[in-house]
């Protein structure tokens, strides 16, 4: 049986008491077999092929330190209000302060410009920062930024196209570059990678039949601002020794879905995982527990590595500490959730913390 198989059995199992979520069944096994894909996709991907050597005052965006230069940047107005990360006043972008990029998960040392792009996936923590951004006409551009090349050679990005040869720091200079289609039909991916300040890699890139989705994205991306890593769950206890290491957020389908992924650590590997998934089409979902956190009912899913908050509308609050994880068990579970807080309107920002 498939990892993809299981899951989808797991879930018709946990929910064989009573109604079965659906939604959830399918959310769920559509996130794993993405993972899968990913996956497959970073193992097997081909080789980076050159298609340009661009001079650096040809390819180079006004608002980029490092880049200096003009581009024929083609403005993208957003068709849907989505959230977007609020600016934290004060705070050093990644062009001053490189050395803090990825060390804060509630924090991003970069900005978007919104009149050139909108950010639909947000992501800080683990040394490396990212976001995937729309430009409007189904054209998307995944940015990653860190002081560690393998940092942001690791960070993946759903539906992209990865080379299987990891880049160096010497392939960080300025030059776009092409992947071939991985597929019969498939579009060809485009890399762009420089370093705007000494010691800071960025890395865009984009897939599609050329490469100008990635100049304008290259355009869009502020690196003199810091921004919240927004997001409508706030994590007030944690387990003895244990931090917050990340925050992952996807607003690829608001204001009819929402996915949050917060990862909790703790020395020697051991990791915890808050995941918050809101869809305004559920029509129902477990009521009665088997566990107790304060006065709220909980569920320990059978398999015995996950534990869900209920009663949250339209949506699931779990911790995930069982395999592949390890190191923390179902009473840090309840420790987090105990503490957590949901914002009261998953699908109104204005509600967020």
């Amino acid at each position: 049986m498939t990892d993809l198989d299981q899951r989808i059995a797991s879930v018709l199992r946990e929910r064989a008491e009573g109604e079965i979520d659906t939604d959830r069944l399918l959310d769920r096994s559509r996130a794993v077999g993405r993972r899968r894909r990913v996956r497959r996709r970073a193992a097997t991907g081909t080789t980076l092929a050159l298609v340009g050597v661009l001079g650096f005052a040809a390819m180079a965006g006004p608002d980029l330190p490092g880049l200096p230069g003009r581009l024929p940047w083609t403005a993208a107005t957003p068709a849907v209000a989505v959230p977007v990360p609020p600016p934290v006043d004060g705070a050093p972008g990644a062009a001053q302060r490189p050395e803090l990029v990825g060390t804060d998960p509630q924090t991003l040392h970069f900005g978007v410009d919104p009149a050139k792009a909108r950010q639909v996936t947000w992501r800080s923590g683990r040394g490396v920062e990212g976001s995937r951004l729309d430009l409007g006409g189904g054209r998307q551009v995944a940015l990653d930024l860190s002081t560690d090349v393998v940092a942001v050679e690791e960070s993946v990005h759903e539906g992209m196209t990865y080379p299987d040869r990891p880049a160096t720091a010497a392939d960080f200079d300025g030059r776009i570059r092409r992947v071939p289609p991985s597929g019969p039909g498939g579009q060809p991916g485009w890399f762009l990678r420089w370093q705007p300040v000494p010691g800071l890699f960025a890395r865009v890139h984009t897939v599609g039949a050329d490469d100008r989705a990635l100049r304008e994205a290259v355009a869009a991306v502020r690196l003199d601002e810091a921004h919240k890593c927004a997001s409508p769950l706030r994590l007030t206890t944690l387990p003895p020794d244990a931090r917050l290491a990340s925050c992952e957020v996807s607003v690829i389908g608001f204001p009819d879905s929402l996915d949050l992924l917060l990862t909790v650590n703790r020395p020697e590997d051991q990791r915890l995982d808050v995941r918050l998934e809101y869809r305004s089409r559920i029509s129902g979902s477990r009521s009665e527990g088997n566990r107790t956190i304060g006065s709220r009912a909980a569920y320990l899913y059978p398999q015995g590595g996950e534990l869900e908050l209920l009663g949250i509308p339209k949506a699931h609050l779990t911790v995930r500490f069982g395999w592949p994880n390890q190191g923390f068990t179902e009473a840090d579970a309840t420790t987090v959730l105990a503490g957590a807080q949901v914002a009261k309107d998953l699908s109104d920002p204005e509600t967020w913390d």
